[in-house]
């Protein structure tokens, strides 16, 4: 890397290449000043005036570095910064440790249809964030999302993107051929269901090693799109649940009436075609872990980061009727909350109170620090699935969900009061 600015080499110590191309390089560097291991993407200045393809490349560019610091999400590469520096425009970005998904394209290396469900519902969950924040990506593909050796998706090259409130720096012939929908070559505007179709096709190839179309040219395969049915997966592969064959033929379908309009439903549709599980009330993967998270008033100020670093932290539990969660006397400062099922309190014998689904419980022992010691007993009252925060982890966690869960604290103790003054009132009325 040939920077010869002196604030930025005494910044960034350069480690390695990691990649190279027509524009520029990606190096692996640590930020001195953050203490932290990035990747930071070169673009030469100098192509982007190139007189066929520098105003395309340009605006490339300029859709990344537009997004620095904006994106924050699990599954998606954050973009820290970006500038300009000799004659290279940089940009500094989260470096993520693994190869894409590209590799489990192979018709030898395919993954179980669990992996495959659960990295694709994630991709889903983080381009509905990116919609959110009013962006598509358009060139979802798996060469454009990572998987780290702990299985973490991460999708990168938001350089395609189609920004929703920006004019000038918008390029529309873009993204990879077998990924784009019919609707692109009738020249319509991209919208959600652009990148749905991209995902969809995307899962289909992660699940047969093949794409949805037997075309032998670009022009063959554009025909084929506009006026021909995909094969079905289950012709490339016949062991496929049928939910799991059901959710990715409507998420490439070509009439766009049919095909998904939101991630929501796509994501419904994935939950839905994970197996069944053996335990009772067992949620086993974190799909269906952020489903019903997702629909639980506890969380219901949770952003989807927030939701899915509480997942990572936390421990799933299955208790059976009568079975103690914890005793009386008993040390620990874990909290639990009740995601089907229902529990008493106890003390001495005395039933307290009853919890159900959606109730926090323990979260008294994780804020007195003086003390762990449980002032009462915990039973399940029915066959009882409980989320266990383990509580360290969460003294540990990121600020934003330290402070969100101090929220849901808040409005679990004001409910708490209120509930205990109608019942003090009523227990005085009774006694007139």
């Amino acid at each position: 890397m040939m920077i010869r600015d002196d604030a930025f080499r005494s910044r960034f110590e350069i480690r390695r290449e990691l990649g190279r191309g027509g524009m520029g390089e990606v190096h692996l560097a640590l930020d001195t000043y953050m203490q932290r291991e990035v990747a930071i993407k070169l673009t030469h200045l100098k192509a982007l005036d190139d007189p066929q393809d520098g105003q395309r490349l340009r605006r490339l560019w300029l859709n990344e570095t537009r997004l620095a610091g904006k994106l924050h999400h699990p599954y998606i590469v954050e973009i820290y910064e970006s500038g300009v520096v000799d004659e290279y425009g940089y940009l500094v970005m989260e470096y993520v440790e693994g190869g894409t998904l590209k590799q489990y394209t192979a018709r030898d290396k395919l993954m179980d249809f669990e992996s495959v469900i659960e990295i694709i519902y994630k991709v889903c969950r983080a381009l509905d964030y990116a919609n959110r924040q009013g962006l598509l990506h358009r060139d979802i593909k798996p060469a454009n999302v990572m998987l780290t050796p702990d299985r973490t998706v991460k999708i990168t090259d938001f350089g395609t993107c189609y920004l929703t409130d920006v004019d000038e720096t918008q390029v529309f012939d873009v993204g990879t051929l077998p990924f784009m929908p019919p609707e692109h070559f009738k020249r319509r505007s991209p919208t959600i269901q652009s990148d749905i179709y991209a995902v969809g096709v995307m899962a289909y190839q992660l699940l047969t090693g093949m794409l949805p179309f037997n075309a032998d040219s670009y022009q063959n395969l554009i025909y084929q799109k506009l006026n021909d049915d995909f094969v079905p997966i289950d012709t490339r592969r016949k062991d496929i649940p049928q939910k799991l064959r059901f959710a990715v033929h409507r998420a490439i379908h070509k009439d766009t009436e049919v095909r998904y309009a939101s991630w929501a439903e796509f994501c419904d549709d994935l939950a839905a075609a994970l197996p069944q599980l053996s335990l009772p009330g067992e949620v086993k993967f974190d799909t269906a872990r952020y489903t019903v998270l997702q629909g639980l008033e506890f969380f219901s100020e949770f952003t989807d980061a927030q939701l899915w670093e509480t997942i990572h932290i936390s421990t799933w539990l299955f208790k059976s009727e009568s079975e103690a969660v914890f005793e009386k006397g008993s040390v620990g400062d874990n909290l639990y909350v009740i995601t089907s099922g229902e529990v008493v309190v106890m003390h001495d014998g005395t039933i307290l109170n009853r919890l159900g689904t959606g109730e926090c419980f323990g979260e008294v022992a994780y804020l007195d620090e003086q003390t762990h010691a449980r002032s009462a007993t915990v039973r399940a009252a029915t066959g009882t699935v409980l989320l266990e925060i383990d509580a360290e982890s969460l003294r540990q966690a990121s600020a934003d969900l330290q402070a969100v869960f101090g929220r849901a604290f808040m409005r679990l103790m004001m409910r708490t009061i209120k509930n205990a003054d109608r019942r003090y009132l009523e227990m005085i009325a009774n006694q007139r």
